[in-house]
């Protein structure tokens, strides 16, 4: 548990400095680092289960993105994605599109994404089904994200936060 509060600590602490960059870059965003990105997303649910998690930096990435996605990996900047070890519904995904015209590509496919987890938890977890389809799917500039958890408000804040700083950066 203590771990896991200097991990929060952490994260909060990054996403912070990233808020706090100054400069105007004119609208010119900096591609995100996807483990800080998703670092700080988990942190904003303590209530978050244990979460295992990959993003687009480990050596098998374009096959672990299947999982995820059916879009067209060449068209992927990054992606991070965490989901429960438990068996809960509880899931965060980003992906960052190298074009923005393809955020809604990349949206549709997080849309059958969480139909397919859907239908696995009316089957197997008629409770957890009712939590993914209160999830969020939206796209933000060239990021399509997916979340589902009980404070998904707050995870879609530190998202916003942490894109809020790559455009400072940038």
């Amino acid at each position: 548990m203590k771990q896991r509060i200097i991990s929060l600590v952490r994260a909060l602490t990054a996403a912070l400095a990233l808020a706090g960059c100054g400069g105007s870059s004119g609208g010119v965003t900096a591609p995100a680092d996807m483990e800080a990105m998703q670092q700080a997303m988990l942190a904003a649910d303590p209530a978050l289960p244990e979460m295992l998690s990959v993003t687009s930096s480990v050596e098998d990435a374009k096959k672990l993105f299947t999982y995820l996605s059916d879009l067209d990996y060449e068209k992927v900047e990054g992606y991070l994605l965490s989901y429960s070890s438990s068996g809960t519904a509880d899931e965060i995904a980003v992906i960052e599109v190298k074009d923005p015209a393809d955020a809604d590509e990349a949206k549709a496919s997080l849309e059958r994404h969480m139909a397919d987890r859907l239908k696995l938890f009316q089957t197997y977890g008629p409770d957890e089904a009712a939590r993914v389809e209160k999830g969020v799917i939206a796209v933000s500039g060239p990021y399509a994200y997916l979340v589902i958890c009980d404070d998904t408000e707050a995870v879609i804040a530190a998202f916003d936060t942490y894109v809020s700083g790559l455009s400072a950066e940038g």
